[in-house]
């Protein structure tokens, strides 16, 4: 009863206290009884004032601490000691769920969009836990409300509240910066400097940089709970199986694994349209039906920072690429995720938003294509004078070598299709912020000039891959076509539902999602979006006013690169233009235009929006004629045979005379309808057999829609007309 009241207390102190003062006196008080209370005194504290605390701690309904403390030091620092792997709480949260005394519901609507939408769907709880980790042991179905919730010790719960924080940031700059989705769509100038917590918009001069109190508290969670062992251990199937056993090191594992896969489900999966590997949803027939909402949604803003020193840390080794690194273990896990995240972010930006956020999605790609920059270094900021990384090996040659050939071919799309989507992206950007586009296409193919054994493995790589393609072989010698079908593969599954929106309109649309466009002369290619890039940002450039001297610098060197790249590919540019002359034709040169409906050679319901059709109708009609194909088996997802037809043997007893006038109706009924239903059923199976669909698509034409609204308004207009001539007429 003493400790329950106690914690009573604590959940009003920690209810008020909106003041560094009275935030640090909480603080204060809960480490005291933390301390001086056994695990099984402590229920009361995390049945009723754990959530409290959380909800201050992270501002869910108002201003976060972790906010307040960012411009308070000493309370940073307080906070700090408090949330630490090492602090009071987590000594505490580790006693609790030894003994499992409390375990809570996480609220659905918190959750990522996928999941939210497995959890509501009728896929079963024994399918949902074999394709997620986080489902497996924590689904909790509730059969009189028919609901499925996750349930999570106490640990697990604030990891996902932890994890759900910076999501909820950007969520809430993305809702500031206007209202609706279109508006949100067009004003997202706030991404990055509406999240204080993560943003270093606030540093003070001599301030270290991004050394933000949620990146050091999650700097010291991946070091303890994801933690860097020697080769031997952290292995949790090193061992045979017949004399395995739970042990320390699978505990460490089954941790490490939920920590990383909730960082990386609110993180970077989300609202993906594909969430699951195909070779995963497949076969369990699993379809997201919600990406018709979500197929140009941007992934939430401001992540950049947070997926950066994530990415950082699970990638840096203290030895070489050769060596046994545990947390390759989450290597395969990152690559398909971590593409899509950032394919999705260059895709779905919408024209008008501010690029910030581009800027460090740019910078978490480049992180993760230059794996042998990483060192300790880049986690100074986050250690303390007393806990400097001390591991043996730690020098890394900065640059590529050939130890780091396999990283390549295992992520040769993040060296090749990527570019060629970051090429696209630029284009869609070049006129709103020229200087920030051009500087990060110079990156680019910094990285990919950087070392000509780089750039002759990615050549050789896109050769074994062409001559593949035109002649299947089984007795080629080259080592490098044994990564062709893997690269097939991954080329199809890491994009996939990326061009099935159909208000997604890239530069060229015309693409066969099979083709690697690098090294490629088609209009599509890299070479000559290169140059028509160079020709837009000369163009841009010459519009802007004063000192353009560092501009054309950055524009000579991507000039220098793209040679090296591609030779006498390139043509050279022509004269400059001047922007007096001849404005119309430079407008329609200069001006992405919508690709040619007459020349689109995929899924014609599919084809980019028109300027004759109402945009928002083409959608809705393309959504109810995939649901009509899908439902009529019309999407080829049934095998069609021809069959007979079918005969009903009839018992001279089941035989019965037909009397009255209202029985002759019904049976005339009766045979209209099965005249109607056999007639139906012979064309749906033409229309199977023929690869024939429903397109209501056609309805949505501005002139349709035109001669639809007249004549809708016409009796009014019409009877308007007529009392208008009465009128007249008794005047």
């Amino acid at each position: 009863m003493d400790s329950q009241t106690l914690a009573q207390d604590l959940e009003a102190s920690i209810i008020s206290a909106t003041t560094p003062p009275k935030i640090a006196a909480a603080l204060s008080s809960i480490a005291a009884f933390l301390r001086r209370h056994t695990s099984d005194q402590l229920r009361p504290f995390f049945s009723f004032v754990f959530p409290s605390l959380l909800r201050r701690l992270f501002g869910f309904d108002s201003i976060s601490w972790l906010e307040i403390a960012a411009s308070e030091r000493e309370l940073s620092s307080q906070l700090f000691t408090f949330l630490a792997p090492d602090g009071p709480l987590f000594s505490s949260i580790s006693s609790v769920d030894q003994e499992s005394l409390v375990r809570y519901i996480f609220p659905t609507e918190r959750l990522p969009e996928w999941m939210r939408y497995a959890l509501q769907s009728s896929i079963s709880s024994e399918v949902l836990a074999s394709i997620s980790p986080l489902f497996s042991s924590r689904i909790k179905e509730d059969e009189l409300q028919n609901l499925k919730q996750i349930q999570l010790n106490v640990f697990q719960y604030y990891i996902f509240w932890f994890a759900y924080y910076p999501v909820s940031r950007g969520t809430a700059a993305l809702s500031n910066s206007g209202s609706g989705r279109a508006t949100r769509k067009t004003r997202l100038e706030n991404w990055v400097s509406s999240i204080p917590v993560i943003s270093s918009s606030g540093r003070k001069p001599g301030q270290k940089p991004e050394s933000s109190l949620y990146l050091q508290l999650l700097y010291s969670y991946l070091k303890v709970f994801v933690p860097k062992l020697g080769s031997g251990s952290f292995m949790p199937y090193r061992s045979s199986l017949l004399n395995y056993s739970m042990n320390d090191d699978e505990l460490a594992y089954l941790q490490a694994e939920f920590v990383v896969q909730t960082f990386v489900q609110f993180w970077m999966v989300d609202n993906d349209l594909s969430p699951l590997p195909a070779q995963v949803a497949r076969p369990l027939g699993l379809s997201f039906l919600y990406q018709a909402m979500l197929s140009t949604t941007p992934p939430t803003p401001g992540l950049g920072d947070v997926l950066r020193l994530l990415v950082n840390y699970l990638h840096w080794c203290p030895s070489s690429p050769k060596d046994g690194n545990p947390h390759m273990l989450f290597e395969k896990l990152l690559q398909r995720l971590l593409y899509r995240f950032i394919l999705r972010s260059f895709l779905y930006c919408p024209i008008g938003a501010s690029v910030k956020n581009s800027v460090q999605i740019f910078s978490l790609w480049m992180t993760y294509i230059q794996p042998w920059h990483i060192s300790k270094e880049d986690f100074s900021e986050f250690e303390s004078t007393k806990e400097r990384i001390d591991e043996g090996g730690n020098h890394r040659e900065k640059g590529y070598t050939v130890a780091w050939r396999g990283y390549v071919l295992d992520n040769y799309l993040f060296y090749s299709s990527m570019v060629v989507h970051f090429l696209e992206f630029a284009h869609k950007f070049i006129h709103a912020d020229v200087e920030s586009v051009i500087k990060m296409v110079s990156e680019v193919l910094e990285v990919l000039c950087s070392s000509t054994e780089l750039l002759d493995l990615l050549y050789q790589i896109n050769t074994a891959y062409s001559i593949k393609q035109a002649v299947s072989s089984s007795y080629m010698t080259n080592d490098l076509y044994k990564y062709v079908p893997s690269i097939q593969e991954k080329l199809q599954d890491w994009e996939d539902g990326m061009w099935d929106s159909d208000i997604n309109v890239s530069i060229l649309q015309e693409r066969n999602s099979m083709d690697l466009r690098f090294f490629s002369d088609r209009d599509d290619g890299a070479s000559n979006l290169l140059q028509l890039l160079i020709l837009r940002a000369e163009h841009e450039i010459h519009l802007l006013s004063g000192d353009v001297s560092r501009h054309l610098q950055f524009l000579d060197s991507i000039k220098a690169k793209v040679k090296k790249l591609f030779g006498d590919q390139i043509a050279k540019t022509p004269a400059k233009i001047s922007p007096k002359e001849s404005p119309a034709n430079q407008k329609e040169y200069f001006t992405l235009r919508r690709p040619k409906v007459g020349k689109y050679k995929g899924d014609w319901m599919k084809r980019p929006i028109s300027d004759t059709e109402v945009a928002w109708l083409a959608v809705v009609f393309i959504r109810v004629s995939d649901w009509l194909n899908q439902y009529l088996s019309l999407d080829g997802s049934v095998e069609t045979d021809d069959v007979g037809p079918t005969y009903v043997e009839v018992k001279d007893n089941e035989v019965r005379q037909i009397t009255g006038p209202k029985e002759v109706l019904w049976l005339l009924l009766m045979l209209v309808f099965s005249w109607f239903g056999v007639m139906c059923n012979l064309v749906l199976g033409f229309m199977r057999r023929h690869g024939m669909k429903i397109n209501l698509r056609f309805l949505a034409s501005k002139r349709l829609v035109a001669i639809f609204v007249l004549s809708a308004l016409w009796p009014v207009i019409a009877r308007g007309l007529s009392g208008a001539g009465v009128v007249l007429g008794l005047s």
